[in-house]
């Protein structure tokens, strides 16, 4: 069990909020690396991510959430430590999914929870599952994906890249409706989790040899006035125009043509950086 210690006030919490991020791990104060490992606060930054304790973490918030851990999820939990920060996160979840059903009490703690790192295990939770369609998933993820921290959005995406690997088209057609969503992280989120390269993911080999089969979910996000956006419809384009340039040169020039906004011409240019170079 986590040693019990003193919850801070609401000023603590507060000056933790105002504080500096650091700019080296070797910057993080001990009582900042204890307030992210007790989930009081959320990381600031790469740096502050990397140094959670996430063995720590996921003692304290299952005992937190009353969560029945055997002696083998908590030995798994404290063997994650010798993993990477991701690689941790994707372990140690593997043993709370046991114990916490997507929709649960739980998990909607999760979700909610003051620490990044805990939201972003709620994303995870989604994608381990069993027997949930990806439209469900969709659903389940939507505050995460859509969560204030970049972070957290990130593992939302990462979260569910499997099940797109699995059914790329199925997938796409779910996703089509969150291009025209208003919040613009859920725009951005629909061209993401589809690029077929990538970033800390396999790539999606279809998507790769036939890009158009993403073109719904392209098409809308032409001419986005999120810069959010619009940088990754140009990451996706430049990731097919590794293997399918001619396509990529075709489909930006029919984009340029009929829609000559200065946000299709920003992502175009983008998007062609890898031809161009």
């Amino acid at each position: 069990m986590p040693r019990k210690t003193k919850t801070p006030t609401s000023d603590q919490l507060q000056d933790w909020a105002s504080r500096p991020a650091a700019r080296r791990r070797s910057e993080v104060p001990e009582d900042m690396r204890h307030a992210l490992a007790q989930g009081w606060i959320a990381s600031k930054n790469l740096v502050e991510w990397l140094s959670v304790d996430r063995p720590t973490l996921a003692s304290v918030t299952a005992a937190s959430l009353n969560l029945p851990l055997t002696s083998a999820d908590r030995q798994h939990i404290r063997d994650a430590s010798s993993l990477s920060a991701l690689q941790q996160s994707w372990s140690i979840c593997r043993s709370l999914a046991e114990h916490v059903r997507v929709g649960s009490p739980e998990y909607l703690a999760m979700a909610g929870h003051a620490s990044d790192v805990v939201r972003e295990w709620s994303a995870i939770l989604v994608g381990l599952a069993p027997n949930m369609t990806f439209a469900k998933r969709l659903a389940w993820i939507k505050t995460q994906a859509d969560d204030e921290h970049a972070g957290v959005r990130e593992l939302a995406w990462l979260a569910l890249r499997a099940h797109v690997l699995e059914n790329p088209v199925a997938c796409i057609a779910s996703l089509v409706p969150w291009t025209g969503s208003r919040h613009e992280r859920l725009r951005r989120y629909a061209s993401e989790i589809t690029r077929p390269c990538g970033v800390w993911c396999p790539h999606i080999g279809l998507l790769k040899q036939e890009p158009e089969l993403a073109i719904a979910i392209l098409e809308p996000l032409r001419a986005d006035d999120s810069r959010y956006v619009n940088n990754s419809v140009a990451n996706w384009l430049n990731d097919a125009s590794k293997s399918q340039p001619d396509w990529v040169r075709q489909l930006t020039q029919t984009w340029l043509r009929e829609s000559p906004s200065p946000h299709t011409q920003r992502i175009v240019t983008r998007g062609l950086r890898t031809i161009n170079r």
